[in-house]
Formats: C-alpha cells, sequence, structure tokens
C-alpha cells in the first residue's frame, strides 16, 4: 500500500493511498492515461472510524493533466480526423449534415460525481484521457432546447412529450403509444479541439451535520466544509457533430431548426452539470458572445458578503417557522461564494401550498431585496424547483 510521508510536516496520520507501490509510480509516468489516473490517485484521510477521500488531491490531478496536454492534442486531432470522415461519409449518401464549432464561455463539467472516489469526477474518454461530452446527453440537451423553442413559437408553457415537432427529430417519448418513431437527428460524442486545461473550482455546502442526519437542525456554528472538484477551463473549443437520417427518402430537416437547437441549448439550457447556476455555457464561432445571456440564477457574490440585490436566486428549504399550529413562512439559505443567507416566505408572497416544498429541496425564489426585523431576507415569490 502507498503512503505519502511528507518529511515537513509532523502529521501523525498521513493521507492514505490504497493502491500498490508499483502502481503508483507507473501511473505517475507523464505518458499513462488520465482516466486510469484519476480515480486511483486519490488519496484518502481518517475520520474518526471512517476513511474519506481527500479532495485537495484535485489540485495534484488538474496539475498533472494540465502538464501533459501536449499529449492528449495528438490523440484529439486523430479523433477528429476520424469523426470528419464520418461526417463526410453521410453526406456523400445524401445526408443533411452539421458541424458546429464551439467554445465554452464558462467552465463545463459533465459526469459530476460519477464512479470516482470523491464523488466530484468527470466523465473522460477511456483511450484519450480527456473530458468530452456523450452523444447521448447532447441529444438530451438539444430535446429540452427544441422544447423551448417550441413552447416559445406557439406561446404554450406545457409541450407535451409527444408533440409532432419533438417526435419528428427525437423519437417517440412514450412506449405505449400504438406507432413507434425512432429519432430522426444522429448525434456524435462531442471531444474538445487542440490545447485543453483544466481548473479546481469547489463547492461549499453548509449545514453538513444536518444534512447527513447529526444534527436535527441547521445552525449558523457550523463550519462550511469546500469540496474540490475539476472543470474544463472556460476557453476551451469543442466540435459538435450530427446528422438527419430520415424515415423517409425525400424528407429534409429545417436547418435554421437545428440551428436554433444548437444556439438556445449552448446560451440557455448549458451542458454537463451544474447548469442552473451558469456552468457548461458555449459561444458559437462567429456570432455574439453568449456568456451575457446568463440563466436567471444569481452568480456568486465577491468575497465579501454584502446584501442581496433585488432578483431570483437558487435556494434550499431549511425549516418552517411556526406560530402555535400554524405554518406561517418557510425558512430557506441561500449559499453564495459571499457567504450564506437566510430568507423568508411573507405574507404576500406568490406561492402554493408549503406541503410542495418540503426540507432539503431546492426551489428558485424571488427576493425585492427588504429584510424583517431578525435579519431573514423577504420572499415576493416562490418561482418552483
Amino acid at each position: 500500500m502507498g503512503h505519502n510521508y511528507n518529511q515537513n510536516r509532523t502529521e501523525k496520520k498521513p493521507d492514505i493511498l490504497p493502491i500498490p507501490d508499483a502502481y503508483e509510480g507507473k501511473l505517475n509516468n507523464p505518458t499513462s492515461n488520465f482516466s486510469l489516473y484519476s480515480p486511483r490517485m486519490v488519496k484518502w484521510k481518517k475520520d474518526g472510524q471512517d476513511l474519506k477521500s481527500n479532495t485537495d488531491t484535485m489540485e495534484k490531478q488538474k496539475e498533472f493533466f494540465n502538464k501533459n496536454k501536449k499529449d492528449f492534442s495528438v490523440f484529439l486531432e486523430k479523433k477528429q480526423k476520424l469523426q470528419s470522415a464520418y461526417i463526410d461519409e453521410l453526406k456523400s449518401l445524401g445526408l443533411q449534415t452539421f458541424s458546429i464549432k464551439a467554445k465554452t464561455v464558462s467552465p463545463f463539467i459533465t459526469g459530476l460525481g460519477s464512479g470516482h472516489p470523491t464523488e466530484t469526477g468527470m466523465i473522460l474518454d477511456r483511450n484519450i484521457g480527456v473530458p468530452y461530452i456523450p452523444a447521448s446527453s447532447i441529444k438530451g440537451v438539444l430535446r429540452l432546447a427544441h422544447a423551448i423553442n417550441i413552447a416559445i413559437k406557439e406561446k404554450n408553457n406545457e409541450i407535451d412529450d409527444n408533440h409532432k415537432e419533438l417526435e419528428k427529430y427525437f423519437g417517440t417519448a412514450d412506449p405505449k403509444k400504438e406507432k413507434q418513431y425512432k429519432g430522426q437527428l444522429i448525434f456524435l460524442d462531442a471531444y474538445p479541439v487542440g490545447n485543453v486545461q483544466l481548473k479546481v473550482d469547489i463547492m461549499n455546502p453548509h449545514y453538513t451535520d444536518y444534512y447527513d442526519g447529526t444534527n436535527k437542525q441547521p445552525v449558523e456554528t457550523e463550519s462550511p466544509k469546500p469540496i474540490k472538484f475539476l472543470t474544463v477551463k472556460e476557453g476551451t473549443e469543442f466540435i459538435f457533430n450530427c446528422a438527419f437520417m430520415p424515415l423517409k427518402p425525400e424528407e429534409k430537416c429545417d436547418e435554421q431548426e437545428i440551428k436554433a437547437m444548437f444556439k438556445t441549448a449552448f446560451e440557455t439550457v448549458g451542458f454537463g452539470g451544474k447548469t442552473s447556476i451558469g456552468y457548461g455555457r458555449f459561444n458559437v464561432e462567429g456570432e455574439t458572445d453568449c456568456s451575457q445571456n446568463q440563466p436567471i440564477i444569481k452568480k456568486a457574490e465577491p468575497e465579501v458578503k454584502k446584501n442581496l440585490e433585488p432578483g431570483e436566486y437558487e435556494a434550499v428549504v431549511v425549516d418552517f417557522n411556526k406560530n402555535g399550529k400554524n405554518i406561517n413562512g418557510i425558512i430557506f439559505s441561500i449559499t453564495l461564494a459571499s457567504g450564506t443567507y437566510s430568507a423568508i416566505k411573507n405574507k404576500g408572497c406568490k406561492a402554493g401550498d408549503n406541503t410542495r416544498y418540503p426540507k432539503k429541496s431546492k426551489v428558485i425564489i424571488k427576493l425585492d431585496g427588504t429584510t424583517n426585523n431578525q435579519g431573514n431576507y423577504n420572499v415576493v415569490e416562490i418561482i418552483g424547483k
């Protein structure tokens, strides 16, 4: 079992690297595959009677990846040529094809928590060892983007899963439907181009003892426990390839509709994880920078804690303000980089039955910027989950 004993430190319980020493040496080789390196080169620390993965090792993982990025670019170039040849072949068969280059304008993370000891991993190509976007994920995002476009076009807030326009491109959603249709849009995995760099980001959850059941109530005396995770740095270019494979030989797709899907996906929906707080936004080359078109959630404020401006925020239901037997308000917690804020539903708040919002549920709330005499921000509207 490999151990890292730093001679300059006096810790009695060093972090543990639970792999054989021989494997550790091979994985530290500059030519080793990052998809093998990432889940195995994670140190563990003693926490009472338990062992917990140490997310501080994300810094070392970032350095390892960025140091070897030149080797990645060679294999990525081969992958792009292979995909380009496939798209050209489809085009030669008379199919409509689309290749769109887009650049990240915010950090990008895909597969957060999937198959990694720290539960903050990312999806990596098994052979190349670089982050990529699986075709299935692209299809899901494009389907949602198209539904949004249809809703705007038809001025209808509720679009049925079996809407004919959705079925045309993405197939039948209801397996019980008499007539089944396969989707006519096919997607390839999206890979980055050239220089790919990772950076470390931080989640800063509060009230961890409350969420894991140690404490019955969230208390302000709990210290936040930062969790580090890797993201793809802004400014990374990806290539998205897709083709229209008609069910009828003469059928064609509307190119403007396809471009509109991607535009909405890049600017409004986002790819990967944490899209509700602005991650995974892209800008298509040659088009207006979509970084200005961010989601409704407010970005984290600077480090100094200050008053919240009127607007919409992501919040967690932490408790109910009880007056005798009557529930007269929901208490929310808003976590930003600048600190944690408390908010409470006021008398004029637009919201449905309180039972719709159980404890620990995440909702979007609207503040008017005012506070009550206890210092809690007044919630004027609960927009929903």
